[in-house]
């Protein structure tokens, strides 16, 4: 078996310009350009890269998508929370001016009572007046002056 791995050793040419190397496990050959990769690596083809640019095993435009799709979320969000806070700021403002009218109206209701407590005191001070005229009138004689019964 020695023999035959032997042969095909001694069979084994390089073009012109190159020479051969023999390689341990796990050991990787770099050409005079300096092109280099791991046993991992992937290849592309020449011309391989489009306007966005050489990527490598990356999915720049999947992520270029989800970015683009989460800025327009963000900016979505953004806009709902202006316009709710333009509304709540509506809202407080509209709250202020309904307890400012309340006020207004508790302050007009107390002046209406006290108004109507005033009239309703006149009016009971005047009801007693013409009772006490009435039963002054009534209670003259014939020969009584009527006008000793005005207040």
């Amino acid at each position: 078996m020695i023999p035959s791995m032997s042969a095909a050793q001694q069979g084994f040419t390089c073009s012109y310009g190159d020479r051969g190397a023999c390689l341990s496990y796990g050991e990787t050959v770099c050409s005079s350009s300096g092109k280099c990769v791991s046993a991992d690596a992937a290849c592309f083809d020449s011309y391989q890269c489009n306007y966005e640019g050489f990527t490598c095993k990356s999915n720049l435009t999947d992520c270029a998508d989800e970015y683009d799709a989460l800025q327009t979320r963000f900016n979505a969000l953004v806009t709902d929370y202006n316009n709710l806070l333009e509304d709540s700021q509506e809202m407080q403002d509209a709250f202020q001016t309904t307890l400012e009218e309340l006020d207004e109206t508790r302050d007009a209701l107390s002046d209406a009572r006290s108004d109507l407590f005033f009239v309703t005191q006149q009016r009971d001070e005047a009801q007693t007046a013409l009772e006490e005229v009435r039963a002054c009138i009534e209670d003259l004689g014939r020969f009584d002056d009527a006008s000793d019964c005005l207040p």
